[in-house]
């Protein structure tokens, strides 16, 4: 009899709220609403997996880090056990004491170098078969693939023609620092450093064969050659994504100065912070907007967690003996240098042409 009874009550309370679900759903309102509700309920499930995935992933990595070998033809690789804070960052690096970069460039103590032959770019504004950036968790790097020639940098005092191999940016979250190198004790909020290297495809082992060409950029307007690479910046926040991007000449982001610039011997400002490193340093800051440093302050350092708040090493210290050029062209005040005679056999040539 009470078991009768109870059937009885549930089916009641079963009826009545099939009755009561009938009737709302034919109200577009309480469609709308329970749909909602019912989407709501997924999405937050979804996150809590994804959450909970995040926190066991992070976890294994804490107990088993192993750090991976790097490559000796880029200015740093996703995964090298290093980056700019205080367990792993710039004091913690065993790099060589001598001839380190960067350096603080003080005009004082800079030496005007007269240069016969103006630097020569080739092909650089040829347009690119493909350009590819990455977030190699601890800048920006960008590289371009050339159906024909590929750039390369020749003249002023250079023994060998220096192939174009990338290019990768230095910044900071605060505007008042940014770049590696400072000109009379000046940071500027972003720098752009573009690696070269001798022979025909920039393939060396020897950090003795690389040229880096370098850039300022100070807060001013908008840079619109800057935005082939800026508007695509979103897409490679976390660490290790990697695209290709529409094609565009490396005349946008390396500007063709050909006299008038900073020149030193130093290193590769990443561990190993490999010695022998030739540095051309153009002095005149170019124009960046807040909103496309913005852009590079999104970017996701290795824990693929925090933003890059900072990737340039602090300056080094430089002893009396290093000399920092100041190279200007001056082909008269060049021969006037103890050379060989080759230089001198030029110069006769170029008296008797005047």
């Amino acid at each position: 009899m009470v078991e009768c009874s109870l059937c009885s009550l549930m089916s009641f309370f079963g009826s009545s709220l099939y009755n009561i679900v009938s009737t709302a759903l034919e109200y577009p309102i309480v469609v709308f609403l329970l749909s909602l509700t019912i989407a709501a309920i997924i999405i937050s499930n979804v996150q809590t997996a994804r959450m909970i995935c995040d926190f066991g992933n992070a976890a294994k990595n804490n107990f088993n880090i192993t750090p991976r070998p790097s490559s000796s033809n880029s200015l740093g690789n996703l995964g090298n056990n290093f980056d700019y804070g205080a367990d792993r960052g710039p004091h913690t690096w065993r790099c060589s004491e001598s001839n380190q970069s960067p350096i603080n460039i003080i005009d004082e103590y800079v030496q005007k170098f007269p240069i016969r032959e103006l630097l020569t770019w080739n092909h650089y504004d040829d347009l690119p078969a493909a350009v590819i950036i990455e977030n190699n968790g601890h800048t920006v790097v960008l590289r371009a693939c050339f159906s024909g020639n590929t750039p390369t940098l020749n003249g002023a005092d250079l023994l060998a023609s220096y192939t174009f191999v990338e290019l990768c940016f230095r910044w900071s979250a605060l505007n008042s620092e940014g770049s590696e190198h400072m000109v009379n004790y000046r940071k500027f909020p972003l720098e752009l450093q573009a690696m070269h290297r001798t022979g025909p495809s920039g393939d060396c082992t020897s950090s003795y064969d690389i040229l880096i060409v370098a850039y300022f950029f100070e807060i001013s307007a908008s840079n619109l050659y800057l935005d082939p690479v800026i508007q695509h910046l979103h897409r490679i926040q976390r660490p290790g994504a990697k695209i290709e991007i529409q094609p565009f000449p490396l005349t946008y982001l390396c500007h063709q100065f050909r006299t008038g610039f900073y020149s030193y011997g130093g290193s590769l400002t990443e561990p190993p912070c490999y010695q022998g490193a030739e540095w051309f340093i153009f002095p005149e800051p170019l124009a960046i907007s807040e909103r496309q440093l913005y852009e590079f302050r999104q970017i996701l350092c290795s824990d693929g967690k925090t933003r890059i708040v900072r990737n340039a090493r602090p300056v080094q210290s430089i002893s009396r003996s290093r000399v920092v050029n100041l190279n200007q062209y001056n082909p008269i005040g060049a021969c006037n240098m103890p050379e060989s005679s080759v230089c001198e056999e030029n110069c006769a040539g170029d008296e008797f042409m005047d």
